[in-house]
Formats: structure tokens, sequence, C-alpha cells
């Protein structure tokens, strides 16, 4: 039961970031596609399956958060990322 709702979690996340084009856009080719990390690591984190709506934001979340990551690893100035280190 608990199995079954987490895999179909998986397949709304999944479907998500395929229609939000991220992952396959030609200019982000050097971001990590770690959709599947964010998602079982929020399980983790928030497995009641009671839960779906705010573990499927925490996954949105993250999944955003690395691919901001790796736009800053990649284009920031030395300066840009000095300020985000504090």
């Amino acid at each position: 039961m608990v199995q079954e709702t987490h895999q179909n979690d998986l397949k709304d996340m999944s479907r998500w970031w395929k229609d939000l084009g991220l992952g396959s856009h030609p200019k982000l080719s050097f971001a990590r596609d770690r959709l599947m990390e964010c998602f079982f690591w929020t399980t983790g984190v928030i497995g009641d399956p009671r839960f779906y709506y705010c573990r499927k934001w925490y996954t949105k979340l993250n999944t955003m958060v690395t691919t901001i990551d790796d736009v800053y690893d990649v284009y920031g100035t030395l300066d840009e990322l000095t300020l985000l280190r504090g």
C-alpha cells in the first residue's frame, strides 16, 4: 500500500520534471538530473503517505535548488560565488 503510493508519487514527479523540460534543455546539459535522488531523500524525511502534498513540493524545491546551484557553479563569477558562501 505505502510502496504503491510512493511509486505513484514518483510517477507524478517524473511527469512534472519531463513537462518542465529542464532535465533535457540543451542549454542546461551541464545540470545534474537529480529528481530521483531528491524524491528519495524527501521520502526518507517525509515518508508518511498522508503528506503527499508536502513531499511533492519539497521534492520540487530540492530539484530546483540543485539546478540553480549547477547554474551558479558553471556561470557564476568569483564575486557572486563568494556572496553565496557568506
